[in-house]
């Protein structure tokens, strides 16, 4: 297998944005094994490199990272925990491709891979570690929406925006 390399300065650096309901889609989804790298060990995580596909920045790419956490009873033991962007992934895969289960209270196990070419709706924030400045762009993970599911929830308030009231006494 060939391959080509590419230094770091020959690609664009990855944009820093802040938008609201932005549609996506999933170009690529990669699942990283935990590693150490120079004697610091880093967590398994799941990697997803997204495309706006409207508005102003349609066309763009972004890396986003999902990484697992540490367990409390284990710490040599990574999981998907509630509350976490890696936990907010699993739950919207968990919804969105398993028939709306609730990966938390259920048997389900999700394949991050689903993702891969799926649209969907969600903010976007500076992507920053702690205090520093930013490298980047991440989703916000409480935001993820199936694109298919905002549609039908858009043209449902549309409807109720525009039904006449009048007739109801109050």
């Amino acid at each position: 297998m060939g391959y080509k390399k590419e230094k770091k300065v020959e690609r664009e650096s990855d944009p820093i944005l802040k938008l609201r309901q932005v549609r996506l889609k999933a170009m690529k989804v990669m699942e990283k094994e935990a590693v150490v790298k120079d004697g610091k060990p880093y967590a398994p995580k799941v990697s997803v490199w997204w495309k706006i596909l409207e508005g102003e920045h349609e066309g763009v790419r972004f890396w986003d990272n999902f990484s697992f956490v540490k367990s409390f009873d284990n710490e040599g033991e990574y999981v998907i925990r509630e509350g976490t962007r890696i936990g907010d992934l699993a739950a919207f895969i968990a919804y969105s491709f398993h028939d709306g289960a609730d990966f938390f209270e259920s048997d389900v196990e999700v394949d991050f891979e689903d993702l891969e070419g799926a649209e969907v709706i969600a903010s976007l924030e500076p992507r920053r570690f702690k205090e520093e400045a930013p490298t980047g762009t991440r989703t916000v993970s409480t935001t993820l929406m199936s694109a298919e599911v905002a549609q039908k929830v858009a043209a449902k308030a549309a409807v109720e925006k525009e039904a006449d009231f009048s007739d109801i006494p109050f």
